[in-house]
């Protein structure tokens, strides 16, 4: 009988130890069966909203878009057209799904339609964009409500502009340094401006010297010059160099220094949009404007100045005479500080480039009714390493001279580049000639005539809502083989513009040292038809590629 309890007992034991032996089993099993559930049900929900149709709002405004639709894990896709169109962004896309929005690199996030996976067939239309996941690019949150079957997308945050705002208490800046008797008000501007984008706690001090000495342009640094001059040597990688190894006011330059940042994007803000002014000094840094000024030193008196609270204030006709930055606000600074008073309170914080012993240690207010301050602006926004790009492939280098077009708002332009070797296509870079442009770009990777421009490969289309210089990143899809030629193109639309490419041509002895023998460029009204640009129109187009 003993033996017996002890067979049972030894029986029972075994089978509980292979319970839980295979318990860990079971549950795995269950986990798998769970999960493959739930995928399940979300594609069958994704079905069903589909079928039935969302609605979608951005920012509480209702949204009207055709073809958007749930992918099969509840994501928002939008077509790639829509999402230029309706959210103001930038998408560009390479192989496997792999984009850029708004610059942001993401992977796996674009869906291409087309029925035989071929590069000609690719177009805003037929590329979806999941943007449950592109939305943190555009400063969005996704949500989505499944009782009433609505997505939103929503701004995380919005901007509040303080009543007051100083980019010396904010950054570091460099001190005011003295133009002194030279016209080199603008470069001296421009260098500030970009030393005030630098965010990541450097403090670099550029060379006045060296740009207003390489510009290209035809000029000399006592004759002045503007912002314009400033852009081109910067968005053609001549510089900047650093103020130590080119000083300033030696007489001489040293042309075989190279760029220690690449300029890659530039802002062009409206005229007297002072709220804008004030959002971009707040994002980028300080904003180069200009304005009329009495007075020619820190010593000079006249009566738009007042020097004991170091204020001025120009209500005249003259037009603007003199570059300065402008790196702050007060909204409540009292007009009672003017000289000749303003109707109103406020006043734009600037940097001057008449050295420390002016104003209060090189800055003074402006006040916001100044007749011309904030007419003309620019702001640099991108300024990267020189790690950025391999090469600058480019043939405008003193930049947007004029515009060309068709006396209608849209126009093809299209660069051919010979390929210093094998490389891969990662970036173009053009002027929006005016706010609110929209662009698709275009490239030919085996370029082999003006006929081959008629079938491009498509890589994305954004928008701008400033003019100014911009640079629009590519993923990997476009290769060259070293030797070959290729060309990249944009199809560009700017509201309201009759002309709007922006050219390079000799439009007066300032620009005569445009060289048209460095350019191969084609415009076109329809993108079918292509003409010279260099032989038919006597201009070289401000279309960059850049390579790695």
């Amino acid at each position: 009988m003993k033996h017996v309890k002890r067979y049972f007992l030894l029986l029972a034991i075994i089978c509980v130890t292979g319970i839980v032996l295979t318990r860990p089993q079971v549950r795995y099993l269950a986990g798998q069966a769970s999960e493959s559930l739930q995928s399940y049900y979300v594609s069958a929900r994704a079905d069903a909203v589909n079928e039935k149709g969302f609605t979608l709002s951005c920012n509480g405004t209702m949204l009207d878009i055709e073809n958007m639709r749930m992918s099969s894990q509840m994501h928002l896709m939008m077509p790639l057209s829509a999402v230029v169109n309706h959210l103001r962004a930038s998408v560009t896309v390479g192989e496997n799904g792999q984009c850029f929005v708004q610059g942001q690199c993401f992977e796996d996030i674009a869906i291409i339609t087309n029925t035989d996976d071929t590069l000609a067939d690719r177009g805003p239309e037929n590329i979806w964009i999941d943007m449950t996941e592109a939305a943190s690019a555009l400063g969005l949150v996704y949500q989505w409500n499944d009782e009433t079957r609505e997505a939103s997308l929503d701004a995380a945050q919005s901007e509040e502009l303080p009543r007051r705002y100083d980019l010396r208490e904010n950054r570091v800046l460099n001190t005011v340094e003295n133009q002194g008797t030279f016209g080199t008000c603008w470069a001296f501007a421009s260098t500030a401006a970009l030393e005030t984008s630098q965010t990541n706690g450097e403090i670099l001090d550029f060379s006045v010297d060296h740009m207003t000495m390489n510009s290209g342009f035809n000029i000399a640094p006592t004759e002045g010059g503007d912002y314009n001059m400033a852009l081109a040597y910067l968005a053609a990688w001549k510089g900047p160099v650093l103020a130590a190894d080119d000083p300033y006011g030696d007489g001489i330059t040293d042309t075989s220094l190279g760029a220690v940042r690449h300029l890659q994007e530039a802002r062009m803000i409206e005229e007297k949009d002072l709220n804008k002014i004030k959002s971009m000094i707040m994002r980028y840094g300080g904003v180069e404007s200009s304005l009329y000024m009495s007075i020619q030193n820190a010593w000079d008196s006249s009566e738009d100045y007042e020097p004991m609270t170091a204020s001025y204030y120009y209500a005249g006709n003259e037009r603007p005479n003199h570059d300065i930055v402008i790196v702050g606000w007060d909204d409540d600074y009292s007009r009672e500080n003017f000289n000749h008073m303003p109707e109103n309170d406020g006043a734009f914080i600037c940097r001057n480039s008449w050295g420390e012993d002016f104003g209060d240690a090189g800055y003074f207010y402006v006040s916001y009714e100044d007749s011309n301050l904030g007419t003309s602006n620019i702001v640099y926004t991108r300024l990267d390493k020189t790690d950025n790009y391999r090469m600058n492939y480019q043939s405008d280098m003193l930049g947007w001279v004029g515009t060309l077009g068709y006396k209608e708002p849209s126009a093809w332009f299209a660069n051919v580049y010979t390929a210093g070797q094998d490389e891969v296509l990662r970036a173009v870079s053009f002027y929006a000639t005016g706010g609110q442009t929209t662009y698709d770009i275009y490239a030919v990777p085996e370029y082999y005539g003006a006929e081959s421009l008629e079938h491009p490969v498509y890589l994305g289309s954004g928008y701008c809502e400033d003019g100014g210089y911009y640079t629009v990143d590519i993923p990997e899809i476009v290769r060259l083989r070293a030797g070959s030629q290729f060309a990249v193109m944009v199809r560009i639309t700017t509201e309201g513009s009759e002309r709007p490419i922006a050219i390079e041509f000799a439009a007066s002895e300032l620009t005569s040292g445009a060289d048209l023998s460095d350019g191969e460029g084609y415009i076109s009204y329809d993108g079918s038809q292509w003409n010279s640009a260099e032989a038919e129109y006597g201009c070289n187009l401000c279309l960059k590629a850049f390579t790695d």
